[in-house]
């Protein structure tokens, strides 16, 4: 029995090869993950100041600003922040974390996770 290619949707080998061809790209694929939530630091303000969070999670710290940073609360700090700099920070417990900027005291903001 010969098989015979013809073009078409109802011919067998188009079939076999467009199965072929969605399983090899199929191994490649991941799942989708969720973006970390983002503060970012701009014009001496953190945006958003307050934000909540799955435990586990990470917040990402961007300076936009021109004058450098930091993000400092109990148990965690970003380090100073020049602009354009970004700091990951992972919060693998629950609780509620006030944070500042040690340059400029009067800049706060809250995570709270839950």
């Amino acid at each position: 029995m010969t098989l015979v290619a013809r073009r078409g949707a109802g011919s067998l080998s188009w079939g076999r090869r467009r199965f072929l061809a969605l399983l090899s790209t199929a191994l490649f694929v991941r799942p989708a993950q969720a973006e970390s939530p983002v503060v970012e630091i701009q014009q001496f303000e953190f945006v958003p100041a307050d934000i909540e969070i799955a435990a586990g999670s990470t917040v990402v710290f961007v300076n936009l600003d021109l004058a450098p940073h930091t993000a400092t609360g109990e148990g965690f700090d970003t380090g100073a922040l020049r602009k354009g700099e970004r700091k990951e920070i992972a919060f693998p417990t629950a609780g509620e974390f006030a944070y500042l900027c040690k340059f400029h005291r009067h800049m706060t903001g809250r995570i709270v996770v839950r």
